[in-house]
């Protein structure tokens, strides 16, 4: 305990060395991580020292972390909190908090206030421990304990780190094992203002007028003795004197046509939530996804930008996404008749109802259902996938099937005939695969297959089955 208590004042001390270095762009250098699959979970957490942005804009975050004290000093602190969130307010930013377990867990209220007026909480560790004097292990107990007294705060972190003291925020075993618990957005910072020693707003000036870059993350403190709190109307109102504006976390970490999707659906309040990786290939360099809370946002040339959450998702997802025979959206979820939803890809569509759940359709049997209506025709939703049958292929719908079989085509099949049909084999019957969709005959309704038909007689009330 005595070696990690005098650790402390060199890890603050090399906080301010490392605020300096404002050149680090989005990601600090790190070994190459393993090839892994198109659209895959990030091997390591990516570090943000800076947003995307190259436009005149800067995030504003605080540090949050105190345990139980005197009366006299957490009342301050409360008292500190509670002048941030009303400046922040004041002034329209949405900024981020790094809040620990602890600190949750001895106010939750405070901790859900903090969410409930739209500020990002990042996981700061439990007990604000130097991860890096911690087993792959101890990492991850100090990040479930947060996120558990976040969950009963009533909040959650979206897999959103920030190291205590900035220690090891570029290592790439830290960044690993972040990415290991599910945290792939490691928000670290491009200068602090050093109120956190008390510095006198001479001090805090000066730093913003050395340190101040487009894109950047500014961290300050809460906790007494913090000057900050007290600063913060005179640090907003200098850096709009230089000529920036304000972004909040949860855009800072999106750019371009998906952060325009994103912030088109309603930003973090809407179903997406926060992001919780950074922006990531989709299969190749021209291409993107980005993975949010509750979906996902893909980008290629040639489909545009599109979203795809919920059960859709999870579908896409099982499929293998952009790597599967879909490949990328080419619409966003779109209601579908009867109240269920779909997507279009580039090489098929998946369709969602309660009663049926997710299904995608694909090839010659998609288009033969669109040309009868899709989910609205009579057919209606799809309750399987497309699926491998003797000498062909088939999906099957809430009122019928569609079969395709080479040189024959796609045709539906349904009602009594489908009934027979199936009962007789279906496409590994004698019949063999339809060659015609249902039609008027004289006697009823007819279908022709291979090697037959299956006619049903209106008056008599009778299926009969021809073979030849």
């Amino acid at each position: 305990m005595r070696g990690h208590r005098l650790r402390l004042p060199a890890i603050r001390a090399a906080r301010l060395v490392a605020a300096a270095v404002v050149a680090i762009a989005v990601t600090g250098t790190m070994t190459a991580a393993p090839a892994l699959a198109s659209d895959a979970a990030p091997y390591r957490a990516q570090v943000f020292t800076r947003g995307y942005d190259t436009a005149k804009v800067v995030s504003l975050t605080f540090d949050l972390d105190w345990r139980t004290g005197t009366p006299a000093e957490n009342a301050i602190s409360k008292a500190n909190l509670e002048t941030v969130l009303r400046v922040f307010a004041a002034n329209g930013i949405t900024g981020a908090f790094g809040v620990t377990g602890r600190f949750a867990e001895q106010n939750p209220a405070e901790t859900k206030a903090i969410a409930a007026l739209g500020h990002k909480i990042i996981n700061h560790s439990y007990s604000h421990p130097d991860f890096m004097t911690l087993t792959q292990a101890q990492r991850w107990s100090q990040l479930d304990r947060a996120e558990a007294a976040f969950r009963a705060a009533g909040v959650s972190s979206a897999g959103w780190f920030r190291s205590p003291y900035r220690s090891g925020y570029l290592n790439a075993g830290l960044n690993r094992d972040l990415a290991l618990r599910g945290f792939y957005v490691n928000l670290d910072w491009t200068f602090d203002t050093t109120g956190y020693q008390a510095a006198g707003w001479p001090v805090v000036s000066s730093r913003i007028d050395r340190y101040t870059v487009p894109g950047a993350i500014i961290v300050m403190h809460v906790t007494t003795p913090s000057t900050d709190p007290g600063n913060l109307q005179l640090i907003i109102d200098k850096l709009k004197g230089m000529g920036y504006g304000f972004v909040s976390p949860w855009q800072a970490v999106t750019r371009g046509l998906i952060r325009a999707k994103y912030l088109a659906a309603g930003g973090s309040a809407s179903a997406f939530g926060a992001a919780t990786t950074a922006e990531l290939d989709a299969t190749t360099a021209d291409t993107a996804v980005q993975w949010f809370q509750r979906g996902r946002i893909y980008y290629s040339p040639a489909s545009g930008t599109h979203f795809v959450w919920g059960a859709i998702l999870a579908k896409y997802r099982s499929m293998g996404t952009v790597t599967s025979l879909l490949r990328f959206p080419v619409t966003d979820e779109t209601a579908g008749a009867a109240g269920g939803w779909y997507n279009h890809f580039q090489g098929g569509s998946i369709y969602c109802l309660a009663a049926t759940g997710s299904h995608e359709v694909h090839g010659a049997i998609r288009a033969k259902w669109l040309a009868l209506g899709a989910e609205a025709g009579f057919l209606g939703y799809p309750r399987t996938d497309e699926t491998k049958l003797t000498g062909g292929r088939g999906s099957q719908f809430q009122h019928g099937n569609v079969y395709w079989a080479k040189g024959a085509g796609a045709h539906e099949v349904h009602g009594t005939i489908l009934a027979k049909y199936l009962s007789l084999g279906g496409m590994s019957s004698r019949l063999g695969a339809p060659t015609s969709d249902e039609f008027s005959v004289t006697v009823g309704r007819r279908s022709n297959f291979g090697h037959g038909a299956i006619v049903w007689n209106a008056t008599a009330r009778t299926i009969s089955v021809i073979y030849y």
